[in-house]
């Protein structure tokens, strides 16, 4: 009978053995599965509920307010990460900074590409995506519903929910997916196009040369406008509202950067009344928020078209990089994928970057003519690039030589003159071995090499006039030297052969 029959417990190994209390189950492959999927899930989501919850308590306690809304400011600040727009005294905020949402892409992509080493199934996997995905969405309805209740005690109300759902799952829908493309790249890579798969690199450092270029654009402007960022962090009213100004500048800088991109591509970046572009201004009230002294006061124009020689020369670079990647035409369809991939994301970027900002009006980037825009300079002169850069390699790389082949002719005549050679050293070599014959013997032998050797030649002679026929004049009679040679050749080597033969040894008896 079997252990739960007679109810006997089975006894662990001595492998198994352990001190104190046995563990009679060892963990299954779907505990640990399990395991993982709620670490997916909720790990990264609660750490971060964390940090804001600090973040929360330390800001109200700082200026001095009540702890009464702490729970909902916290699910407000959860949304806000998220770039879910908030309704504050019926002041709609829409325009939520982009670095705390580009932190919690990071640490989910970060986390599912960890866990998707262990996922080797396409189930497995998205598996692993949904959890990541299902995890914050919870956590969102839960916010949702703290916000809510929290309406009744402080000024909030509560968002769209079908927006903050929609938010929330597209953000950790792209961080998972990039987390487990990133972790099974050698498994993926041989499935796309080799043109596909070589524009993932130039994309991405595109993308960050642009946005590298942007945020030097945006340094100067600060240096340069200096004393007008100075006296508004002065309105801060001392120590800790400098302190708040100066990090809600620093979170917001991410979004200028952004703007300062689509500036440079030929956009416009509007903040209310207030318009940038690299062939005008339009000026008007700013919000007193330090990072906003970088933008330009006045008409602008001028010089500032020069500006637009950066995705110029950012192209040219993605061009030659895509050219040596992959050869030929497929590093044009290189760059213009990897252009693709930048103007996609850059496009992205500036959706997340506008909206609402209350009396200010909107905050926006017009984002479909900034993806426009950055895929059309990238891939015009990427494209002209990568076939300048082909062009120039091909030419560059020496033709191969030409191999001469001897005519049909001489190949034969050649292989006649080895043949011979090789019979006459054949016969001489048997000749010499052959010491105990007599001379009458050593004569007829010579007589028969003589006639095996004119054989070929007597062939030879018959095949002349049907090569005679095909070749030129000048090729007979060259032909006909050669087959003479061949002959006095193999005249010459028997007679050689005979004469060096030993001579015979008489026997003292006779």
């Amino acid at each position: 009978m079997n252990s739960l029959t007679d109810r006997t417990r089975p006894r662990p190994s001595s492998g198994q053995q352990t001190r104190g209390r046995t563990s009679l189950r060892t963990p299954t492959p779907e505990a640990d599965q399990t395991r993982t999927l709620l670490t997916v899930a909720f790990r990264s989501s609660g750490m971060a509920i964390l940090l804001i919850s600090a973040v929360v308590v330390v800001t109200l306690v700082s200026a001095s307010s009540e702890l009464t809304g702490t729970f909902g400011a916290i699910a407000t600040t959860w949304l806000a990460i998220h770039q879910v727009p908030v309704v504050i005294d019926d002041v709609q905020l829409g325009v939520l900074p982009l670095l705390p949402t580009a932190l919690m892409m990071w640490v989910v992509a970060r986390r599912c590409a960890s866990a998707a080493t262990l996922a080797d199934t396409r189930i497995a996997v998205a598996r692993l995506v949904g959890a990541a995905v299902a995890g914050p969405l919870t956590v969102t309805a839960i916010c949702l519903v703290v916000v809510a209740d929290a309406s009744a005690a402080i000024p909030l109300s509560s968002p769209n929910a079908l927006s903050a759902f929609g938010w929330v799952a597209g953000i950790h829908l792209v961080a998972a997916t990039v987390g487990v493309v990133v972790a099974h790249w050698q498994i993926i890579e041989p499935e796309l196009p080799r043109w596909a798969s070589a524009a993932v690199r130039p994309g991405a450092w595109t993308t960050t040369a642009l946005l590298a270029a942007g945020s030097i654009a945006v340094l100067c402007a600060l240096l340069i406008s200096w004393s007008t960022v100075g006296d508004l962090l002065a309105r801060g009213g001392g120590f800790v509202g400098v302190l708040g100004l100066t990090v809600l500048s620093l979170l917001y800088l991410p979004n200028l950067v952004v703007g300062a991109v689509a500036v440079m591509t030929g956009a416009s970046a509007d903040i209310g009344e207030v318009s940038t572009s690299v062939f005008g201004n339009i000026g008007g009230d700013l919000p007193p928020l330090p990072v906003l002294g970088a933008v330009p006061a006045g008409t602008g124009g001028g010089f500032w078209p020069v500006l637009l020689v950066v995705p110029v020369v950012i192209g040219i670079y993605l061009g030659r990089d895509c050219a040596r990647r992959v050869g030929g035409q497929d590093g044009i369809l290189t760059a213009v994928a990897a252009a693709f991939m930048s103007g996609t994301v850059i496009a992205l970027l500036a959706l997340a970057s506008g909206g609402e900002l209350g009396y200010f009006g909107a905050v926006e980037v017009t984002w479909w003519a900034v993806g426009f825009l950055t895929f059309g300079w990238l891939a015009l002169f990427g494209s002209i690039s990568a076939l300048i850069t082909t062009w120039l390699q091909h030419r560059a790389v020496p033709a191969p030589e030409p191999t001469v082949t001897a005519p049909p002719a001489q190949q034969a005549e050649t292989a006649e003159s080895e043949g011979d050679d090789t019979n006459s050293d054949t016969d001489s070599d048997s000749d010499s071995v052959s010491t105990d014959e007599s001379v009458d013997e050593t004569g007829s032998a010579q007589e028969s090499e003589t006639e095996d050797a004119e054989e070929p030649a007597e062939s030879a002679e018959i095949e002349a006039p049907e090569l005679a026929a095909e070749e030129s004049q000048a090729e007979e009679s060259k032909a006909a030297e050669v087959e003479v040679d061949a002959v006095t050749v193999v005249e010459n080597s028997a007679e050689e052969s005979a004469t060096d033969l030993p001579s015979p040894v008489k026997d003292p008896s006779d």
